[in-house]
């Protein structure tokens, strides 16, 4: 792929869920495809990460002021010179949302239940839509956490990207109320790729000299 500070593209669909309102708060991008991106540079190439939707739309969620990914770890024996050493391995990550306007939005809530799309319909000429919660289905698609910020003396769109090349998304329980509405907890549970080596890729996009 060419190289592009952006790190969602395509020809394809970003969708975000009806209702939801615009914030400065980090957003996150369930779905797409993982691209790479190469950009030559004077130390050797710099190779990133982003997601398209050219071929599998990505959804937008967004207004999550705390982002937290954690790491699940595995300890294991190892010896050296008969020596045993307890050492450790990461064996998986795990973040966990709280999705509220979000949850209503039938279309995403199918992905939220890892239902197929056969599962999901809907008519426009009645504003009506359906989702049948059938057998879970297990689907493995990339996941993207995006900050956009500012600096003071610089009007670059500058940002902290974490892509996630493998997730698992489960939805908890849904609760509602008359003063929040509905809500649920959003479990995003990350595996090692084999095809990036790796768990999740870092980028970072900013108007300072990064050195």
């Amino acid at each position: 792929m060419p190289a592009s500070v952006q790190l969602v593209s395509g020809t394809g669909t970003t969708r975000t869920a009806r209702g939801y309102r615009l914030t400065r708060w980090p957003w996150v991008f369930l779905g797409g495809s993982v691209v790479t991106y190469v950009i030559p540079g004077a130390t050797g190439d710099l190779t990133y990460y982003g997601l398209d939707n050219s071929t599998y739309e990505v959804l937008r969620l967004g207004c999550y002021r705390d982002i937290v990914i954690t790491p699940e770890t595995e300890d294991y024996e190892n010896y050296c010179d008969g020596v045993k050493m307890t050492e450790t391995i990461i064996t998986a990550f795990t973040s966990t949302l709280t999705v509220t306007d979000d949850v209503v939005d039938l279309y995403f809530l199918r992905r939220f239940l890892r239902q197929s799309a056969g599962n999901y319909n809907y008519s426009p000429a009645f504003n009506i839509e359906s989702l049948k919660v059938g057998d879970v289905v297990s689907d493995w698609i990339p996941v993207l956490w995006e900050h956009h910020y500012a600096q003071k003396a610089s009007a670059a769109d500058e940002y902290l990207g974490i892509v996630a090349f493998e997730a698992q998304l489960m939805l908890g329980d849904i609760t509602g109320n008359y003063t929040e509405g509905y809500s649920s907890e959003l479990t995003i549970r990350i595996r090692y790729s084999n095809t990036y080596s790796g768990y999740l890729g870092l980028m970072r996009h900013d108007d300072v000299l990064v050195v």
